[in-house]
């Protein structure tokens, strides 16, 4: 049995495909770069003629604290993806992504509970 959220992997794919995936995959990101920006988060979009498109996201009030973004097909819809290639959510749920991502990289105090 598949897993149904798991990230389809495409094993051969003409130029023509990979530059129309990379376009989307690229809109994406610009999309939740935007929404990381309007909570305080400095995120940089990634591109090399070699890979699909990245996202980089760091907490300014942490530098230390970045974590790297992709956008990626799965069957009929698109998915952000960790560095570690775990689901976020959907692209199409930009607020629940970059809520989820300032939550994972956000600086705690020592003295929080």
């Amino acid at each position: 049995m598949s897993d149904p959220i798991a990230p389809t992997v495409i094993l051969a794919a003409t130029p023509a495909v990979v530059a129309a995936m990379a376009t989307e995959a690229a809109t994406h990101l610009d999309n939740l770069r935007e929404a990381l920006q309007t909570l305080g988060l400095h995120a940089r979009l990634l591109t090399q003629d070699d890979r699909l498109p990245r996202l980089r996201v760091i907490n300014p009030k942490a530098t230390t604290l970045s974590e790297i973004i992709s956008a990626a097909p799965n069957h009929d819809q698109w998915l952000f993806m960790w560095s570690w290639n775990e689901p976020i959510t959907e692209v199409t749920h930009l607020a629940t992504a970059a809520e989820r991502i300032r939550h994972v990289l956000a600086a705690t105090s020592p003295n929080a509970a």
